[in-house]
């Protein structure tokens, strides 16, 4: 028989959320874990508060581990679900290491109030991993009562679901942990993944670069806008020479924020596709008996990695700064505030990108690659 015994569960949700349901998304995850021990007498220890330094240190635990077959990470999805940098960092960190692993199951998302623009083909990465799992539907069980046999048969369906992709998924983590028990990883596979990243990588690193430049010359177009509204008001021009200035910005930056807020959907888009071979490279090259040109090369790509990590993190205070300054500009103008929302959207998917970022550049470190 399966053995449940380390079965763990990451709960992420906002606090707003739980307020707003009275409680319900918090009482939900007790129910599950409930439901779970009645199935297979064994318990599941779902974490619930992040502000607990235990959920903390078991989520650092669970990372570093790479993800036993028995973790299981249960976003609840809002729309305020989406505007929580913490749940959105925890959602790509997760994602990566479980598809790196064949574990891509453990990720499961129930779907708590609708939210807009969660497709398949949505340009916000998270929305998109969240659109490609199969999602638990509870936008209408939300409003059913605890008691209700629909709301207790749901919870049960669900905790069946987290039994069954633990069975699907401890036969795959076993065989990650005889790889490297025996040291005898395939090394087919690792060139592989190598000759993909060859070629995936560049291509993000193609991505950033043009979305710094583009960024710069948004950034000159709007110091260039609030030199000339100075000189308005000097000259008494009112709130007509603010309004003038600001649509002329408008029409100036149009095309290039167009371009900006495609390539923040393109940075997410090819970071994420990219995360799960790096992290494989990162977790396997260590454990492969590499001829001296191969290690040669893996070395390469690692320090290329680690002079994206820092070339990106130098760039953090700017881009927090560059948001900040787009934020001011939606008052200008009625026509200033969807370019202000595209640049803002742009912006947010390239900091989010950056807890991917520092991810690869812990596990670089702690492997001496």
């Amino acid at each position: 028989m399966t053995n449940y015994e380390q079965a763990v569960g990451f709960w992420s949700y906002t606090h707003k959320d739980d307020e707003l349901n009275r409680g319900r998304i918090r009482e939900l995850a007790k129910r599950i874990a409930n439901e779970y021990e009645a199935i297979t007498a064994e318990k599941i220890r779902i974490f619930v508060d992040k502000e607990n330094l235990e959920w903390g240190a078991e989520w650092d635990s669970r990372i570093k581990a790479a993800l036993a077959g028995t973790t299981f990470f249960i976003p609840v999805v809002t729309p305020a679900f989406f505007k929580s940098s913490e749940c959105r960092r925890e959602v790509l960190t997760f994602s990566g290491h479980a598809k790196s692993l064949g574990l891509g199951e453990l990720l499961l998302p129930i779907l708590y109030v609708s939210v807009p623009d969660l497709e398949k083909d949505s340009p916000d990465e998270v929305k998109l991993l969240i659109a490609n799992c199969q999602y638990e539907d509870w936008t209408k069980l939300r409003l059913e009562d605890e008691e209700s046999p629909a709301y207790r048969k749901a919870v049960a369906r669900l905790a069946e679901r987290l039994v069954a992709i633990l069975e699907r998924a401890l036969p795959v983590a076993s065989k990650n942990e005889q790889d490297i028990e025996s040291q005898e990883p395939e090394e087919a596979t690792l060139i592989e993944v190598m000759a993909q990243m060859e070629e995936s990588f560049p291509r993000w690193v193609k991505v950033v670069n043009e979305f710094a430049a583009v960024m710069e010359t948004i950034g000159n177009e709007a110091t260039g806008a609030s030199e000339e509204i100075q000189q308005s008001d000097a000259r008494g021009g009112g709130f007509a020479g603010r309004l003038h200035a600001s649509h002329q910005l408008a029409e100036r930056i149009a095309e290039p924020v167009e371009h900006f807020h495609a390539l923040g959907n393109q940075y997410s888009t090819e970071l994420v596709n990219v995360d799960p071979g790096v992290l494989t490279l990162i977790r396997e090259a260590p454990r492969q008996a590499l001829s001296d040109e191969d290690r040669k090369q893996m070395d390469e790509f690692f320090s290329s990695v680690k002079g994206a990590v820092a070339a990106s993190r130098a760039n953090i205070s700017s881009l927090r700064g560059f948001s900040e300054s787009v934020g001011s500009l939606k008052g200008l103008s009625k026509a200033m505030r969807p370019l202000a929302v595209k640049m803002e959207s742009a912006v947010r998917q390239v900091l989010d990108g950056q807890a991917i970022l520092d991810e690869w550049e812990r596990l670089i470190d702690e492997s001496g690659s």
